[in-house]
């Protein structure tokens, strides 16, 4: 249902009956996955995906008028820390 590179062009993001993200290689070797989430919403139909800045969050909307948020946890905290010291 939905197709998205990343602002780099090294990942590739597809929405369907569930979510796949593939590391983009050359146009002669084979993408390799990266990671297969689940479409949460019941539906069994995500209509879009959208990479967040340097692709640490995937945002994914679904049949049932959701936006869900896939990524890594924040680490501004850590770098406080770490600059206090």
């Amino acid at each position: 249902n939905s197709v998205e590179f990343d602002h780099s062009g090294s990942y590739l993001g597809i929405a369907a009956s569930d979510i796949r993200v593939f590391q983009a290689a050359s146009v002669k070797a084979e993408w390799n996955p990266i990671k297969t989430l689940p479409d949460l919403s019941g539906t069994g139909k995500a209509t879009s995906v959208k990479f967040g800045l340097d692709s640490k969050y995937i945002a994914v909307g679904s049949m049932d008028r959701n936006l869900r948020i896939f990524g890594l946890p924040d680490d501004d905290n850590t770098e406080d820390s770490a600059q206090d010291s």
